[in-house]
């Protein structure tokens, strides 16, 4: 049986855990799940396949590798390729918010020694400090937006571990909103329905993770770090513009030496950078390392 640590307003459940194997994630190379968390039937095309979701239904599209067209039901089309590292994700053409929320599984007495990181969110207006992110792209991608176990699935009541030296584990479930609001009032008693003066306009639900498919800038004023940084810039400009599914793994190997070069490049000068340099670089790293991770990429 579950059992809750409250912390601040919420906190993570705690659940039993067991010494066995460990569950795998709930991804899986093209499995890409849908859901229809709205009172009437959505439809879309999914590569000229037409489908009508009634609601509060769900399922799942098996997806290959390459490039895929989705058209929304007014008629807008969204190109997205998909890479060979790719653990599945959402599709979303009427871009309903989709959540992720973290819970801890820990043996007895361990419990404390996990936490997951909670972020600000609004929901139905209620204004929120959770383990949860929110996001609400036409195409999800599970590469970013982790959660070990999908739309529609429970999470277990435990789990089983390989290592018997671990003392716990972090784990994610994939929720729509309709999900998500019983789940929160099932588990943890917390009623999330819009209050009697919830107005649209004013409280709409926030979304605190975007993708960002933009490629970053190199503004540098050294110029050995500027160098090293452009050529970031010019491989994962390749990942945007490549056509090859299994780009990834062919990069990999420049990827890893160019970023080892460009922070080791930047430290050298450490002594002169400045607080601007320093932010400038933090960013630029971060995003450099997101585009890096994505199994779906939006083409424009």
């Amino acid at each position: 049986m579950k059992t809750i640590l409250k912390c601040s307003w919420l906190i993570a459940a705690v659940v039993s855990l067991s010494a066995c194997d460990d569950i795998e994630n709930y991804g899986g190379k093209g499995k890409f799940y849908y859901s229809n968390p709205s009172t009437h039937t959505i439809t879309f095309k999914l590569d000229d396949k037409n489908y009508d979701i009634f609601p509060d239904s769900k399922g799942v599209i098996f997806l290959s590798s390459g490039l895929h067209h989705l058209e929304n039901a007014q008629g807008d089309v969204t190109d997205f390729f998909i890479f060979e590292n790719n653990s599945g994700g959402i599709i979303n053409p009427n871009q309903f918010v989709y959540y992720t929320l973290s819970e801890v599984y820990a043996v007895d007495g361990k419990e404390t020694h996990f936490k997951p990181a909670n972020y600000p969110i609004v929901i139905n207006g209620h204004t929120l400090d959770l383990p949860i992110r929110s996001s609400n792209s036409i195409v999800i991608d599970g590469n970013l937006f982790g959660c070990n176990y999908p739309i529609g699935e429970e999470f277990p009541e435990s789990i089983t571990l390989n290592d018997h030296k671990l003392e716990g584990n972090i784990k994610s479930k994939c929720f729509d909103k309709l999900e998500l609001i019983k789940y929160m009032k099932d588990v943890y008693g917390e009623n999330l329905l819009p209050q009697n003066n919830y107005n649209d306009s004013l409280y709409s639900d926030s979304i605190n993770m975007n993708f960002f498919y933009d490629i970053p800038r190199a503004n540098f004023d050294n110029p050995s770090v500027q160098q090293k940084a452009e050529l970031l810039v010019q491989l994962v400009t390749q990942l945007k513009n490549s056509n090859d599914a299994n780009i990834h793994k062919k990069l990999n190997k420049s990827f890893h030496q160019a970023v080892i070069e460009f922070v080791d490049t930047y430290a050298e000068n450490a002594t002169s950078n400045t607080a601007s340099e320093n932010i400038e670089y933090n960013n630029f790293i971060q995003r450099i390392n997101f585009l890096r991770e994505n199994g779906v990429w939006i083409r424009e």
